[in-house]
C-alpha cells in the first residue's frame, strides 16, 4: 500500500483468487483507483522439481476465468494476463463465483478426511496400508466425502442465486464433475462421474499425500497447506456464507471440526458458527460486515 499511487489505475491481483481475495484486499488497501483481479484457478497443475529453482507443469487448464470486480473486466486486465500466461482463451467471472468455485478446499480436506477421520492424531500407520497419490489413489470414503462436499457447495450457490438473481456467474454449474471436466477434458480417461474424473485425470496423476516418518510407521504431515490453509481460507469461508443464508452443511462442518482439532485451532464452535477463539485467522465475509446482497462487491461497492 505505501508504494501505490491511489490516484492511478493499478492492477492488484492474485493467482488464484479464492477465499474472498477482494474482501481482504479492499480492507488492506482502503479507498483508491486500483483494480482488483485474480485467476479463478491456477493456470496450470504444477509441482516442484528443485525448490526455488525448477518447476514442472503437469497439466494446463483448457479454460481459465479471470475474476474482476464487475465480473466483466471493465478495466481490461485480460489482454495483459493473456500475454503473460500465454493463454489467449481467458474469460470472465467475478470474485464471489471464484471464491465458491471447486478448488483445493473441495478436494484436499474431503480426501484426507475420508482417510483419517478416525485418527487420534498420534498413532502411527503402516505405510503399506496407505495410499501414496492423493487423487489417483482415492478411496471409497474419500470419494463419498468429496461428492457430499460438492453437493453442499452447489446448495450454497443455489441459495445465493435467490439473493443475487442478476449475477450471471452464479448461474454456472459449480459441481466437481463439471469443474474438473471443463478444465481437463482431454486429460481425463474416464469421465463417468466426479470420482472417476478426478482419479483418471492425467494432470492430477503425480500429486502425493505428505507423510512424516515416526516411530512405528508414518503419520499425515499436519504442517502442510492441506491442513493449514484449505480450512481458514476455504471451508470456513464456505461455512460463514452458509450460515448467512441458512444452508445446512453437515459434511463441511464435520471436516472443519476434525481438521481444527488436529492442528490445535478453534474456528467452528458448538453453536454452528465460525466464532471460535481462532476465527480471526479465517476469511469470513461476516467479519467484514457483509450480507448476502453485498457479497459480490464487498465494501468497495459496485461503482
Amino acid at each position: 500500500k505505501p508504494h501505490m499511487d491511489m490516484r492511478r489505475r493499478v492492477y492488484v491481483g492474485s493467482i488464484c483468487a479464492y477465499g474472498g481475495f477482494n474482501w481482504v484486499a479492499a480492507e488492506a488497501l482502503g479507498p483508491g483507483n486500483y483494480s482488483l483481479f485474480g485467476t479463478q484457478l491456477i493456470p496450470w497443475c504444477c509441482g516442484t522439481v528443485e525448490y526455488g529453482r525448477t518447476g514442472l507443469v503437469i497439466g494446463a487448464k483448457r479454460l481459465l476465468r479471470i475474476a474482476t470486480e464487475d465480473g466483466k473486466d471493465g478495466h481490461g486486465v485480460k489482454p495483459i494476463l493473456a500475454e503473460i500466461l500465454k493463454m489467449p482463451f481467458l474469460t470472465d467471472t467475478d470474485f464471489l463465483a471464484s471464491t465458491l468455485w471447486p478448488n483445493n478446499p473441495s478436494l484436499h480436506p474431503p480426501i484426507l478426511y475420508g482417510l483419517f477421520k478416525d485418527w487420534d492424531g498420534t498413532k502411527a500407520y503402516d505405510p503399506e496400508t496407505l495410499p501414496t497419490l492423493i487423487y489417483a489413489d482415492m478411496r471409497t470414503e474419500s470419494a463419498r466425502t468429496m461428492v457430499a462436499t460438492s453437493d453442499e457447495l452447489c446448495a450454497i450457490v443455489e441459495k445465493l442465486r435467490e439473493f443475487l438473481p442478476s449475477n450471471e456467474h452464479l448461474k454456472n454449474d459449480f459441481s466437481m464433475f463439471h469443474c474438473v471436466n471443463e478444465n481437463y477434458k482431454e486429460q481425463i480417461t474416464c469421465a463417468y462421474d466426479a470420482v472417476s474424473s478426478v482419479m483418471s485425470n492425467k494432470a492430477f496423476a503425480k500429486h502425493k499425500i505428505p507423510y512424516t516418518k515416526v516411530e512405528g510407521g508414518v503419520v499425515p504431515t499436519l504442517k502442510h497447506k492441506f491442513f493449514e490453509t484449505d480450512l481458514p481460507f476455504g471451508l470456513c469461508t464456505f461455512k460463514d456464507i452458509a450460515v448467512m443464508i441458512g444452508v445446512p452443511t453437515p459434511t463441511i462442518d464435520a471436516m472443519i471440526e476434525w481438521n481444527q482439532k488436529l492442528i490445535g485451532k478453534e474456528y467452528l464452535t458448538p453453536d454452528g458458527k465460525i466464532n471460535g477463539k481462532d476465527a480471526g485467522e479465517c476469511v469470513l465475509p461476516s467479519r467484514y460486515g457483509l450480507e448476502p446482497k453485498t457479497l459480490e462487491y464487498g465494501n468497495r461497492g459496485s461503482s
